[in-house]
């Protein structure tokens, strides 16, 4: 393998992963616009998106699933999306209803 290809390939992971970022932040960029509490929700799952200053509502809409009969599975940060700044932008929860649950 010479240094030319692996130039190549250095530029082609580089265009991928650009790639992919743009992907992500267009996505986390929808999330953040999103005036609801719940982002996404089916009969199996709900996405709860927790912004901060929004506690109180974000508490009453998990009351809320969860007498629907969703549990709570993952939560994750929302992270600005330049790297080596880990500033939480607010929170992700995924739930699951206990009925698709086996």
């Amino acid at each position: 393998m010479g240094i030319k290809s692996k130039i190549q390939g250095t530029a082609d992971f580089i265009k991928a992963k650009a790639i992919s970022r743009k992907e992500d932040v267009s996505f986390l960029i929808e999330i953040l616009e999103s005036k609801e509490i719940v982002f996404l929700k089916t009969d199996s799952i709900a996405i709860l998106i927790k912004r901060k200053g929004e506690s109180k509502k974000f508490f009453e809409t998990v009351d809320k699933i969860t007498r629907e009969g969703y549990e709570l599975k993952s939560q994750e940060p929302i992270t600005d999306p330049i790297p080596k700044l880990n500033i939480a932008l607010g929170y992700i929860f995924y739930f699951q209803n206990k009925k698709y649950i086996t």
